[in-house]
């Protein structure tokens, strides 16, 4: 892409334009989620926050294109702490809610990150605890900020830039060149190798953004009901983007509670809904009346199961476009059925016809039978600078441009079309968030390997830990270990180790230590008291 747009330029442009229109709102839960009381915003008092935010940034004198990491469950927050840094001159690099201080660590160190800015807490995780102690375990990290968190020591709360008073003198950040070519966010995307940092620059964004923008042709008007997590790719580019360009509302459901969900449609008049696919059929068969406004609905397929899945959600008088992201690297529209899991082959001219515009994403069959994509939406360099010039994994394209997703494809040739297979080998997707299998596995043999987890499909998170097959003592030390190794125990209740087929997880003990095969039987509640124990027993 060629475009001067920046993202923080669109915002200014939306306040401007329509100052007392309504833009970013918090659905009914977020005081159950992060707590605090819901807030609202009209494109002015958006700006002026994001401003008076970006200004105490600014003021604790990083130098310009710095990292700051985020972790934000999705709401108003987390999106003006991503304006503010990217305003400020910085780099915004949100972390997945799902990962531990292992992970973080890494990932923190990895990017050089200068200061993290965090949710107090998301749920029943306490983001802000978590990462200062991240951060004592990175020499770059000079800040640890947070909004809505607490009083801890080491930890700075930036809460009072929600009660500035008047008017904040507007932040600008001079750029060389083309401001729009500079990087605004790096995302976190996994290969069998482990974590890598995927950058990408406003124009990269605002290309991955433009075929939602132009599936929904939403005006000023849209109001938007977003539920996907601004810690990827797509949750940016489905719903910030198209929301920026249109100057419509946006809706921002963190973690998503579909009762709440559903009512929203009626009572805020959406017109506009963004879901992963997996939640979409339950929630869309209800009657027209119960979602009066609603016109549009981009789905989100991250696995090549929920391809075909999302063309059998067809909510009367709703329009319904899917799109497949792969990973980090892009996002494409999927086929119609008769090519089951299927993404067009080739240029994808839908947003930008077959002019000399710029192809957003290229699709293609590489040598190992996998799927390869460039377009503008595509990074074409690694990050941190340098970082192909040190030990993999890191981001890097062939020499006309294509990333290999790992992704196994088959060439319908007569349809045009990639059917997309399983996930990249080695790759595994556990409470929605993917994790090499070899990290995972050494983390289980560092904690002396004595519980053996199994994964098992979930139709909404993709896999999840289960299976797991112990006493009370083995399920706290579970908890504690999953902890810090970044994997949540999310519904292990009736699980059973099940010997067929390949596991994920093997069981090396000898026999005589291995438990009884006892199904558990303990609520979700209660494995979240295990878990609280399991913390307890780490302090003292």
């Amino acid at each position: 892409m060629t475009g001067r747009a920046t993202l923080d330029g669109l915002l200014r442009r939306a306040a401007e334009i329509r100052p007392e229109a309504a833009a970013l709102v918090d659905a009914a839960n977020r005081p159950q989620v992060t707590g605090g009381e819901a807030r609202r915003f009209d494109w002015a008092s958006l700006d002026k926050t994001v401003d008076a935010l970006a200004a105490r940034l600014r003021a604790l004198g990083f130098p310009t294109d710095s990292v700051v990491a985020t972790q934000f469950p999705l709401g108003s927050d987390g999106i003006v702490a991503l304006f503010a840094i990217i305003r400020a001159g910085l780099i915004a690099a949100p972390l997945p809610l799902g990962w531990g201080r292992r992970e973080t660590v890494a990932h923190l160190q990895r990017l050089g990150a200068r200061a993290i800015l965090t949710a107090g807490r998301a749920g029943p995780i306490d983001c802000a605890d978590m990462m200062r102690f991240a951060a004592a375990e990175t020499f770059s990290v000079r800040f640890v900020m947070s909004i809505g968190a607490p009083v801890l020591d080491g930890v700075v709360p930036l809460d009072d830039v929600f009660d500035h008073a008047g008017t904040p003198e507007p932040i600008e950040t001079p750029r060389p060149g083309n401001a729009a070519d500079h990087i605004a966010l790096v995302t976190v995307d996994t290969t069998a190798e482990g974590h890598l940092a995927v950058p990408r620059s406003h124009n990269e964004i605002i290309a991955g953004g433009l075929a939602a923008f132009m599936a929904g042709v939403p005006d000023e008007t849209a109001i938007f009901a977003a539920t996907l997590a601004l810690d990827a790719f797509a949750g940016i580019a489905l719903q910030i983007v198209p929301w920026l360009m249109c100057g419509g509302t946006l809706v921002a459901h963190p973690p998503f509670a579909p009762r709440v969900f559903a009512d929203d449609l009626a009572k805020d008049r959406v017109t506009h809904a963004v879901l992963p696919v997996a939640a979409a059929a339950s929630l869309f068969e209800a009657a027209p009346k119960a979602r009066p406004a609603l016109r549009h609905l981009t789905l989100l397929a991250r696995r090549a199961a929920d391809i075909a899945a999302a063309h059998e959600v067809r909510p009367e008088a709703v329009a319904v476009d899917v799109f497949f992201g792969a990973g980090e690297a892009g996002l494409t529209r999927t086929l119609s059925p008769g090519a089951a899991g299927g993404v067009p082959l080739g240029p994808d001219t839908f947003a930008t016809g077959a002019g000399q515009a710029p192809v957003l994403v290229e699709t293609r069959a590489g040598p190992a039978g996998t799927l390869q994509l460039r377009g503008a939406m595509v990074p074409a360099f690694a990050f941190p600078p340098g970082a192909e010039r040190g030990l993999p994994p890191f981001w890097s394209t062939d020499a006309e441009g294509f990333f290999d997703t790992g992704l196994p494809v088959a060439t319908d040739k007569a349809a045009r079309a990639l059917i997309v297979g399983d996930g990249p080998q080695g790759v595994i997707a556990i409470g929605g968030r993917r994790f090499a299998e070899a990290e995972i596995r050494a983390a289980y043999v560092e904690a002396g390997g004595e519980i053996a987890p199994v994964v098992r499909a979930d139709p909404v998170l993709g896999q999840r830990v289960a299976g797991i097959v112990g006493d009370g003592r083995a399920i706290v030390g579970l908890a504690g270990r999953l902890q810090d190794t970044g994997l949540t125990p999310l519904g292990v209740p009736g699980g059973q180790r099940h010997h067929a087929g390949p596991l994920p997880f093997e069981d090396t003990r000898p026999p005589d230590l291995q438990p009884a095969r006892d199904p558990l039987t303990e609520t979700q509640a209660a494995l979240e008291q295990l878990l609280t124990m399991a913390r307890a027993a780490t302090a003292g």
